[in-house]
């Protein structure tokens, strides 16, 4: 399986061009998949520390919309996480997976919630059910963590032991002029045997917040496989399900596993 990561401007007059070029992208490196940011469609809303329900709701219908839009011209499944409200009526963060004109799976909801400048997130929407099992998808385990929950390997660690060969982190993060959010990814995937895949947002903000980009993919063992760029905005990765399930039982996952499980961890 060939996966790809993106950065994105979720801008409205942005949209056009890029999509087209990551459309491109894709077709030209024969991928099954790309994972964009968290809540790709539409400018990051949190940044604000007023909640403003019209604008969520008006965020849910863009996310309806313009992923059928951005599938078709794409041509593989899409993941990632979307702006959603519950038949109750309740904000929430969702992980998806787009396929064939439709949301084909929801297993996972954003947890971790910042509430900070630039990031107050709490207050637009509430914190979710984490995933447990993973997806399976093509013959794939596939794991969510959003933004935030690349920091919780207790989660990620759940996800791993259940089977999962790839952990997707759609997020929005700042420039931090560090590589942090690389290490994170990296270390993760040594953690857990699994690959770790994060697509973040790349464009200016307000009031000087900028997104920084460097998407990255990371194997199983930590190996870096690809970060993005300016100049290079979007790279695609294969994905071998026999390292990642080797790699359960390599160091230092196997000894890790066992201390849980004496411990009778989750």
């Amino acid at each position: 399986m060939r996966i790809t990561i993106a950065d994105w401007d979720p801008r409205p007059e942005a949209r056009a061009a890029q999509a087209a070029a990551l459309a491109a992208h894709a077709a030209a490196e024969q991928s099954d998949m790309i994972l964009l940011p968290e809540m790709p469609l539409c400018p990051w809303l949190a940044a604000s520390p007023e909640r403003d329900a019209a604008l969520w709701e008006q965020s849910v219908r863009d996310h309806e919309s313009g992923l059928d839009d951005l599938g078709a011209l794409a041509g593989t499944a899409l993941a990632g996480s979307r702006p959603v409200l519950d038949p109750a009526g309740q904000p929430l963060n969702r992980a998806f997976l787009w396929q064939d004109a439709r949301i084909a799976a929801e297993p996972h909801e954003k947890a971790a919630l910042p509430e900070e400048e630039g990031y107050w997130e709490s207050r637009w929407y509430d914190a979710g059910r984490q995933q447990a099992v993973p997806l399976d998808w093509n013959g794939v385990r596939i794991g969510f963590a959003i933004c935030t929950e690349l920091w919780d390997w207790d989660h990620a660690c759940r996800l791993s032991r259940a089977g999962a060969d790839v952990l997707l982190v759609p997020r929005a993060t700042p420039d931090l002029g560090s590589d942090v959010w690389i290490a994170g990814a990296r270390a993760l995937a040594a953690r857990t045997g699994c690959y770790v895949l994060s697509s973040n947002f790349a464009y200016p903000g307000a009031a000087g917040f900028d997104f920084e980009g460097l998407s990255v993919a990371a194997d199983p063992d930590g190996g870096l496989l690809a970060v993005t760029s300016k100049e290079r905005p979007y790279a695609t990765v294969s994905i071998s399900v026999s390292a990642a399930r080797q790699a359960k039982a390599a160091y230092p996952r196997y000894i890790l596993d066992k201390m849980k499980e004496k411990k009778g961890a989750p």
